[in-house]
C-alpha cells in the first residue's frame, strides 16, 4: 500500500481543486455582500474592501520579501501567491463580513494584516496553518481594540442591541422577540449585527449551494448547529423558557454564519468523518458555554480557535478512524449526554 503524505486541504473529491472549492464559497458569499451593502450602505463595501485587500496586500508583500532574501528576481506573477486560488480573497471576505459596519477602516487594516501573518504565513502559508485566518482576525480586532468601546457595540452592533446582546444581561429575556421578530431575525432586515452574519436566509442559500457542489462536509454545520439546538433545548425544557429560547440561539447571532463557513474550513478542521463530528460537536458546546457564562454575547469565533487547537490531537494517527466503531459510538453518546446534564446544571446554579 503506497502512503501520500500531503498539506491540506484534504479534499475528498478526486477532481476536486483548491480553486474550484474557493470559488464555490465566494459565490456562496456574494449574496451576503450584496445584502451587506444593500442594508449598510457604502461603509460595508469600504469595510469589505479593505479587508480584502490588507489580507491580499500582506500576503504578496510578504512572499516578495522572502523571494527577495532567497536572492530571487522580482516576479509579478509569484508562484506562492494564494489570490490565484481565491484562498486569501475569501478569508478576508469572511474577516469583513464579521465586523459591524461602524469598525474604522484602519482597525480593519490592522486585524487583516495581522490576521494573514500570525494565523497563516508563520506557518508556512496555505496548507500549513492550524487557526482559521478569518477568526483570528476578527478575535484580534475584538481582543486588542474593543476595550475602549463596548462589544456589542463595537463588534456586533448596528443601531442598537443586538438579539444575543439583549440574552447576555438576562438569558432568559423573553421580551427579545418583541425588540425582533422570527422574521427579522430569520431575514436580518433591519437587525442590528456584523454585515454578513445577521441574515439566516442568506447563509442558509450559500449553505445549500455549497452541499450541492458537495464543497463542504454537511456533518459539519449540522452537528455544530444541532448541538447548540440540543443544550439550548435542554435549558427551555428545564427552565420553561419556551420555543424563543433555542431559535433565538440558531438564527439571532452569528452561529450559521460561523458554521458553514468557517468551522467548514478544509485547512484547519479535522480529515476523518467522525473527527469532523467531535469537532463540530466541540464548537457547540464551547460556543454555548461562552454564550450563557461568559461575557460576551457570541463566542463562535473564540470557539473555532479554540477546537482549532485540538485538531492535531484528533487527527492523531492512534486513534483516529475514518468511520464510527460501536465502542467510540457509545463513548461519544455518554460524552454527549453528560455535557447536556452539566449544562443544564450550571445554568440552574448560575440563574
Amino acid at each position: 500500500m503506497e502512503i501520500i503524505q500531503k498539506s491540506a486541504p484534504h479534499l475528498r473529491k478526486p477532481n476536486a481543486s483548491v480553486v474550484r472549492m474557493m470559488s464555490d464559497v465566494a459565490i456562496a458569499l456574494s449574496p451576503l455582500v450584496i445584502f451587506a451593502i444593500y442594508q449598510h450602505g457604502m461603509s460595508a463595501f469600504w469595510i469589505l474592501l479593505v479587508s480584502v485587500l490588507s489580507m491580499v496586500g500582506t500576503e504578496y508583500l510578504y512572499y516578495q520579501i522572502i523571494d527577495k532574501m532567497n536572492g530571487e528576481k522580482f516576479k509579478l506573477n509569484n508562484k506562492s501567491f494564494t489570490i490565484y486560488n481565491f484562498s486569501v480573497v475569501v478569508s478576508g471576505l469572511i474577516y469583513g463580513l464579521t465586523l459591524s459596519d461602524r469598525v474604522s477602516l484602519v482597525v480593519v487594516a490592522i486585524g487583516g494584516i495581522v490576521g494573514v501573518f500570525l494565523a497563516k504565513l508563520i506557518f508556512g502559508g496555505m496548507g500549513q496553518n492550524i487557526f482559521n485566518i478569518a477568526a483570528f482576525a476578527r478575535v484580534f480586532v475584538v481582543l486588542s481594540f474593543g476595550g475602549a468601546i463596548a462589544y456589542d457595540t463595537f463588534v456586533d452592533s448596528d443601531v442598537g442591541a443586538t438579539v444575543l446582546g439583549l440574552l447576555s444581561a438576562d438569558m432568559f429575556d423573553a421580551s427579545v422577540t418583541e425588540h425582533y421578530s422570527y422574521w427579522t431575525m430569520f431575514s436580518g432586515i433591519g437587525l442590528p449585527g456584523s454585515l454578513g452574519e445577521t441574515s439566516a436566509l442568506l447563509i442558509l442559500v450559500g449553505g445549500l449551494y455549497l452541499f450541492l457542489r458537495k464543497s463542504f462536509d454537511i456533518f459539519v454545520p449540522l452537528t455544530y448547529v444541532g448541538t447548540v439546538f440540543v443544550l439550548s433545548l435542554a435549558v427551555m425544557l428545564t427552565n420553561d423558557a419556551g420555543w424563543w429560547f433555542p431559535i433565538t440561539h440558531i438564527i439571532g447571532g452569528g452561529l450559521l454564519f460561523g458554521a458553514i463557513f468557517m468551522a467548514t474550513d478544509p485547512i484547519t478542521q479535522p480529515t476523518t468523518r467522525p473527527g469532523r463530528i467531535y469537532f463540530a460537536f466541540g464548537l457547540g458546546v464551547i460556543t454555548f458555554i461562552i454564550r450563557i457564562f461568559g461575557d460576551l454575547p457570541e463566542g463562535v469565533v473564540f470557539a473555532i480557535l479554540i477546537m482549532n487547537m485540538f485538531v492535531p490531537a484528533i487527527d492523531y494517527h492512534k486513534w483516529a478512524r475514518n468511520k464510527f466503531t460501536f465502542r467510540s459510538a457509545t463513548i461519544f453518546s455518554l460524552v454527549v449526554i453528560v455535557t447536556i446534564i452539566l449544562t443544564v446544571v450550571g445554568v440552574n446554579y448560575v440563574g
